[in-house]
């Protein structure tokens, strides 16, 4: 696998050269301080060592992806007209006016993230759903982009041709909310893009998307949703005097539907504004039942072409929403709460809308009883049951005191989509099973090395 190869050459020099080490390590955070990069308060996490992906697992990592990105996409599609979908997302039906809101783009999807376990090859498996208002789509790229010129860095990566990701840059995102706008209608050549959050929860990276997408001359302000008004003829949603053509969502979506947003709900049922993501996207493709019924041979039949059941079954663990049923699992009929309490160690307990990692169970964690009481008091609620997977690990450098020592670190990446299409991955480590920066993780930059073939043979 190249990317324990690349693990490997950078221990190598590491050791050799350790001064130049330590001094890449005070780079980084000099960068980060630099930047301004916190996250709940604390400089941004972050690995020098970076993963490393081949140029074919890269192209099969877009062809898959954007064949799951459109199974997901058939999903929302199958909510707006099926009933039985919309009882089976019945925790939703509070938030049903904004669901039925249309965006008035065709991909209802437009920023998005799948959360995976990876091993190397194409054998990676989708965990979770990003498709609320998933983080590091620029702050990473942006520091990725300083930690590839650095010295020590460049010994590893030299010998290679590189690619750049989309994510990598922040023109690929502001790119993407601009391409929504046009979408539904929109055509001022520069419109104003209001960066929200709600009661302040969420602000993580939206000054740097301001900074950056100012610095590209984008207008952009940060605003809480509850700030937007209509203005008295109620035709525009307005930020104070400034008018305002483009919301991008940073927020917990059950936060929202209140009386004090009122204005944004009728400017986004109006079509006034270009609301990104959208609401059904926000809702139901955030939610880890998609992959539930994404997973469920019944769906699968009525909604999926071939290519997409089977990329659905190789690249997205099996999935149950958490009820009394019965159903299948490996060939086998099962009652789905017997068997899921009987054998704990095959399965993972989540909330289907917990985001940084809180409310998930480990089955092999988690004592028997405590285990049964979860299940049972969580049944028929929105709690999901998922097949378990053992999560790989990787051999990192880290520093301690003047010491340099490896640690084993458990990771997965994440892959970014952009408007339905591939736009790169990134990668987490973490001690835990459960990655998630809230959760004690942390960042590590990927990199696609083309033409690596020679150089594999040569060694």
């Amino acid at each position: 696998m190249l990317f324990k190869q690349i693990g490997e050459e950078f221990h190598n020099l590491a050791e050799k050269n350790e001064r130049g080490f330590k001094e890449t390590l005070k780079e980084v955070d000099q960068i980060i301080q630099q930047e301004g990069l916190i996250f709940k308060e604390k400089a941004l996490p972050f690995s020098v060592q970076p993963l490393a992906i081949t140029e074919e697992e890269n192209k099969y990592f877009q062809r898959a992806s954007e064949t799951l990105s459109d199974a997901l996409e058939i999903v929302l599609e199958a909510y707006e007209k099926d009933d039985e979908i919309k009882e089976f997302f019945s925790y939703y039906n509070k938030y049903t006016r904004l669901i039925n809101i249309n965006p008035r783009y065709k991909r209802k999807i437009r920023i998005s993230r799948f959360d995976c376990i990876w091993n190397g090859g194409d054998g990676f498996k989708v965990v979770e759903p990003n498709a609320c208002c998933p983080g590091g789509v620029i702050v990473l790229g942006k520091l990725k982009e300083q930690w590839a010129n650095l010295s020590f860095i460049k010994e590893i990566t030299s010998s290679y041709e590189q690619e750049q990701f989309l994510c990598d840059t922040p023109n690929g995102f502001i790119s993407e909310l601009l391409n929504a706008y046009k979408e539904m209608g929109g055509n001022i050549d520069r419109p104003q893009i209001a960066l929200v959050n709600y009661a302040g929860n969420y602000s993580y990276e939206l000054e740097h998307i301001k900074k950056y997408g100012r610095e590209m001359g984008h207008n952009i302000v940060i605003c809480d949703l509850r700030d937007l008004k209509l203005d008295s003829q109620r035709q525009q949603l307005m930020y104070n005097e400034c008018p305002i053509d483009i919301i991008y969502n940073k927020v917990d979506q059950l936060e929202l539907g209140n009386k004090d947003m009122e204005d944004v709900i009728e400017a986004c049922e109006k079509g006034l504004v270009c609301n990104v993501n959208s609401y059904p996207s926000m809702f139901i493709g955030e939610s880890k039942m998609t992959l539930a019924l994404l997973t469920d041979p019944r769906f699968q039949e009525k909604y999926l072409s071939y290519e997409q059941i089977e990329m659905v079954n190789k690249h997205i663990l099996w999935t149950r929403k958490l009820e009394e049923t019965i159903t299948s699992f490996k060939g086998e009929i099962i009652n789905l709460i017997e068997y899921v309490i009987d054998n704990k160690d095959r399965f993972v307990l989540k909330v289907d809308n917990s985001t940084r990692g809180e409310n998930v169970f480990l089955g092999k964690d988690t004592d028997e009883e405590v285990w049964a009481k979860i299940v049972n008091d969580n049944k028929n609620t929105n709690w999901i049951i998922q097949e378990y997977n053992e999560i790989p690990s990787v051999s990192i450098l880290e520093s301690e005191g003047e010491n340099i020592v490896k640690k084993s670190k458990k990771f997965g990446i994440d892959i970014f989509m952009f408007g339905g299409k591939y736009a790169g991955v990134v990668s987490r480590i973490s001690d835990k099973a459960v990655i998630n920066l809230g959760q004690g993780g942390y960042e590590q930059p990927v990199i696609v090395l083309k033409d690596v073939k020679e150089k594999v043979m040569s060694v």
